[in-house]
């Protein structure tokens, strides 16, 4: 596993690691600094030094030293092409899939997903433009908060701590992810629409809890309690759907890293644990976390349409990209993987497909 470098007591042999990673005669350059960090770096120079943004830009370049630290993956004797079914992913879908590690993207996908929250806190406390938006559009918007009603966390009501809960809970997750399970190349601008997309959702999930056709805002928010108590059913089994998903995905990646830690395992397929009842189980959970999280946000109708459109995806396009991958690694795990769906086969969540 990955510890990042801000928040491990090895920082300096971390750093010192990173050094050695990098070839003599690069080191020997003048000025010389890790690729993608040069920008950053030059930036954080220009903005004040308090401000949230040269934060954020020294936060990238740790993260971009911590990741040249990585040792290098052995490159993969994959051969890109259609499946058996006849699916091909495409090259840029091949390039994503190879074991390399990208230290400007991690950096970017790392610091767009946390600046996802101080947008959805801004959007769900200060802002207008939600529900102007939804009036101009010819709506009604509805407070989701009221004098009496702001007993949640930084002048919040329940609802709205509720929903920026959610959405740092899909941050949260999602750094882990790259940061301590994701070994393959993700270019910054590939981290860049991946972050923009589950941005999109979540303040479309934001926008739709301001619009009263949509809202699930409870009757009574006095009280973290109350608000359970008196919110619409649609908000205890999103709940519980955002829950179960975001366990079952973080932790089944848990379980096939510490398999893939072994040696003696590195070119075999993960068909145990969670991948045992599907096998992309990690896709499930993620499809039932944010379906719940529609759900809180714009009721019974916005859920369907999102996990229609998430099973979908994932039926048409994710499972069967992946399929071809696991085939075309090497004929030993092709071999392998075919097993595996025999043994699994379901592909999304067990006992539904």
């Amino acid at each position: 596993m990955y510890y990042p470098v801000a928040f491990s007591r090895e920082q300096p042999d971390r750093l010192a690691s990173c050094t050695d990673s990098v070839s003599k005669p690069l080191r020997n350059r003048p000025n010389f600094r890790p690729r993608g960090t040069r920008l950053l770096v030059y930036l954080s120079s220009i903005i004040d030094s308090n401000s949230v943004f040269s934060t954020l830009l020294t936060l990238s370049s740790w993260i971009c030293f911590y990741k040249m630290s990585d040792q290098p993956k052995r490159p993969e004797d994959i051969q890109a092409g259609p499946s058996s079914s006849g699916y091909d992913p495409g090259q840029w879908y091949w390039e994503s899939r190879k074991k390399r590690s990208n230290p400007m993207g991690t950096a970017v996908f790392s610091i767009l997903r946390l600046a996802d929250l101080p947008l959805q806190y801004y959007l769900l406390r200060y802002s207008a433009f939600l529900p102007d938006l939804i009036r101009r559009i010819g709506g009604t918007a509805i407070p989701l908060s009221s004098p009496l009603s702001a007993t949640g966390i930084a002048g919040l009501s329940p609802y709205q701590t509720l929903i920026l809960g959610l959405a740092a809970g899909s941050s949260a997750k999602q750094i882990y992810w790259k940061l301590m399970i994701n070994d393959t190349n993700m270019t910054s601008g590939f981290s860049t629409a991946i972050c923009a997309y589950n941005t999109l959702l979540n303040t479309l999930n934001t926008g739709l809890a301001f619009w009263a056709v949509t809202s699930q805002v409870p009757a009574d928010q006095g009280s973290f309690l109350s608000s359970l108590t008196t919110a619409p059913a649609a908000v205890p089994v999103g709940l519980t759907l955002y829950t179960v998903g975001i366990f079952v995905e973080w932790y089944s990646e848990i379980q096939r890293k510490r398999f893939k830690s072994h040696p003696e395992n590195k070119d075999k397929p993960y068909s145990d644990g969670l991948f045992g009842l599907a096998r992309s189980i990690n896709y499930g959970g993620y499809t039932l976390w944010r379906v719940g999280y529609s759900l809180i946000c714009g009721g019974w109708t916005w859920g369907a349409l999102v996990a229609v459109w998430l099973a979908g995806d994932f039926c048409a396009r994710a499972i069967p990209s992946m399929d071809a991958y696991c085939e075309k690694r090497t004929s030993q795990y092709g071999s392998q993987w075919a097993e595996v769906k025999k043994k699994v086969p379901y592909g999304l969540l067990p006992w539904i497909y």
